[in-house]
């Protein structure tokens, strides 16, 4: 697929997230259920966004299969497939604080090929093809240069899987001694697109699933940044630590992972 027919696509998927963010938006008090995992919600507003997302996207590559957060996982289709987290940020959305976004990303072979995501409550929205760099809004963003002693650092705390609590916290205090500061913010796909962006410099979570990284994993990569599996390559299909950054912070995170690579 050309670099010109995916920043077509993605002009489509721009639209189409931007018509599920206000559905999500309408939906007042949505119904909030609990899924496997500590603390780990789905609400209404959730299922409404996939079910609208699937609807729009299905015409526009009718032979692309579906990878989405609220379905059944029997691992990643072969060929072209969406990856949709239909609301990253679920609890945050819950509890009002404004920091949750839509995540749709393409990927075939191994390979981000494109990936929006939009900010549910400001409309911004980060968007790359592969080959075609990456934009906020329509401009053109970079990773950052930021010496390693003043890099930000965003972290995520795999928080339905306590049993990495330990390994989480202390990678981050190793992150900490070596960074400017940490900021969590409780949304992966927001927080990889500020890297995107050079608003902050790196990011860490032991453990995300596909449908969180794969958009950002397209848009990290156009705007010259790293992402990797802690050192190694992304794989679509399963859950993984997730570590990116320009590349000075990018290798300095990955040294401080308990195994100094992927965990």
């Amino acid at each position: 697929m050309t670099t010109e027919t995916l920043a077509r696509l993605a002009g489509e998927v721009c639209r189409i997230t931007g018509e599920a963010a206000a559905l999500v938006r309408s939906m007042e008090r949505p119904a909030v259920y609990e899924k496997e995992g500590h603390a780990n919600f789905v609400t209404a507003a959730d299922l409404a966004s996939q079910e609208y997302l699937i609807s729009h996207l299905a015409p526009l590559l009718p032979e692309a299969a579906f990878f989405a957060e609220e379905g059944e996982h029997d691992g990643l289709p072969a060929g072209l497939c969406w990856l949709i987290d239909p609301i990253d940020g679920t609890t945050n959305f819950i509890r009002g604080a404004r920091c949750s976004a839509i995540s749709v990303g393409l990927v075939a072979g191994g390979e981000a090929l494109l990936g929006v995501v939009r900010n549910l409550y400001t409309g911004e929205v980060f968007h790359a093809v592969r080959g075609g760099g990456a934009f906020a809004d329509g401009e053109p963003i970079r990773t950052a240069a930021t010496p390693l002693e003043k890099a930000i650092v965003m972290c995520g705390t795999t928080p339905y899987l306590r049993e990495l609590a330990g390994e989480t916290f202390e990678t981050m205090q190793r992150i900490f001694l070596r960074c400017g500061d940490i900021r969590r913010s409780g949304s992966a796909a927001l927080d990889l697109c500020s890297v995107a962006a050079g608003r902050s410099d790196g990011f860490y979570e032991a453990r995300l699933s596909p449908w969180d990284f794969a958009a950002s994993a397209a848009i990290i990569r156009e705007a010259g940044g790293v992402i990797t599996a802690g050192g190694e390559p992304l794989d679509f299909g399963k859950v993984t630590t997730v570590t990116a950054g320009s590349r000075e912070v990018h290798d300095m995170i990955v040294s401080c992972l308990p195994s100094g690579g992927e965990g």
